[in-house]
């Protein structure tokens, strides 16, 4: 199951209130490879809805549209946002499969 962290929603929101973003602003879930042991990673961006068909899913009020292709990666995965003062940003947490495969990826 894919889910989104109460503090990344809040943060996700106020970045698409910021300037030159959609009216109708959304965020963009999709799978890239090239991640740990040659698996797909999740990227993210922002969306308008306003020019796709795709409705996305309400997450607390934040729109997200999750690619079709992205749907098999972001099963068990969580994204959420890091909140420190040097570093703070969006990051990808993952649940361990109890059978997990030969990589030593962590």
């Amino acid at each position: 199951m894919f889910t989104i962290t109460d503090k990344a929603i809040e943060e996700l929101k106020n970045v698409l209130k910021g300037p030159d973003m959609p009216e109708e602003g959304a965020i963009r879930v999709f799978a890239r490879s090239g991640g740990c042991c040659s698996t797909h990673q999740l990227g993210v961006e922002i969306a308008d809805l306003s020019k796709t068909e795709l409705k996305g899913e309400d997450f607390k009020g934040l729109k997200v549209l999750l690619d079709e292709d992205a749907r098999e990666v972001a099963d068990n995965a969580t994204i959420d946002f890091y909140d420190h003062l040097e570093n703070p940003g969006f990051r990808v947490l993952w649940q361990k499969q109890q059978d997990e495969g030969g990589c030593g990826c962590h």
